[in-house]
């Protein structure tokens, strides 16, 4: 196997398992297996800045870590704690590789965020949804259960909001949003 031609002058910085992290022209990329480059890159950081505003207040909820960079932002705000669900321990691994540092607030859970959904007890202020990708008519079916599951955990006043990317095909737009019409 060969490394994909948009890494070959990147280093690795982080790695556990099938899962690498690398800093190619100081961006970040996870990559997930050979040439699958999965979650939000590290150029896509003022993108996510944008969308979350100042929504994340609170007791929050993330689906899915990826990089941690939503985890980063979320943390910036004004938040009382941070949960984490992530379903692949090397991706937590690779996280706390490149966060030596832990933030007292954030907490990170391996498991399924539906599961975590069905059995959560803990009450939540701001709910974020970024376990996918891509958004397309798989993920969406995925995203809709998470939502409506997360409904029970929230707060009176709370937000459920899922990231959006910015490629998605016009087809999967309006259902996405619909989806956080509460």
């Amino acid at each position: 196997m060969t490394t994909p031609i948009y890494f070959t002058h990147g280093k690795i910085i982080a790695k556990s398992g099938d899962i690498k992290v690398y800093d190619f022209d100081n961006n970040l990329f996870l990559e997930k297996g050979p040439g699958h480059n999965l979650w939000i890159c590290g150029y896509e950081e003022q993108e996510l800045i944008d969308q979350l505003d100042d929504r994340p207040i609170g007791d929050c909820l993330e689906l899915g870590l990826g990089l941690g960079i939503a985890s980063k932002i979320i943390l910036s705000k004004n938040v009382d704690s941070l949960t984490t669900i992530e379903i692949n321990g090397n991706v937590i691994e690779c996280y706390r590789q490149l966060n030596p540092e832990k933030d007292k607030r954030h907490r990170i859970i391996e498991g399924s965020s539906i599961d975590y959904l069905r059995q959560a007890e803990d009450m939540y202020d701001f709910v974020f949804i970024d376990f996918y990708d891509v958004i397309d008519e798989e993920t969406l079916i995925d995203i809709e259960i998470c939502v409506n599951l997360s409904k029970k955990i929230l707060r009176e006043d709370g937000e459920i909001m899922g990231w959006f990317d910015p490629y998605t095909p016009e087809e999967f737009i309006s259902p996405f949003f619909e989806l956080f019409n509460i």
